[in-house]
């Protein structure tokens, strides 16, 4: 069942993978004689879960490559800015003790 990995690589793609697309290219695939009819619901499956995988890895991927790149462009993140919030609000209630 190789080739449901080829095509999340080559053709539908993972974030285009539908049921209904699953479901086509699995009836091609048994019309070809390359799936049995019997399969067909497990393969379809199969299909689905590949897909799946194959997404989640991509959005892994692109998400630790932003984070690179934000880290290296020197931004703050969102960590950095709730961080930086807490320090502040530190230092107005001193502040404002003082003037009390």
């Amino acid at each position: 069942m190789d080739i449901f990995r080829k095509v999340i690589f080559f053709g539908l793609g993972a974030i285009a993978m539908t049921q209904e697309k699953a479901e086509e290219f699995v009836d091609e695939l048994i019309k070809k004689g390359e799936v049995a009819s019997t399969e067909r619901y497990k393969a379809v499956d199969k299909l689905l879960k590949e897909a799946d995988k194959q997404q989640k890895e991509f959005q892994d991927k692109v998400s630790e490559s932003v984070q690179k790149t934000i880290a290296n462009m020197g931004l703050p993140t969102k960590k950095d800015w709730d961080e930086m919030k807490e320090v502040l609000k530190r230092i107005e209630m001193r502040l404002t003790e003082r003037k009390e």
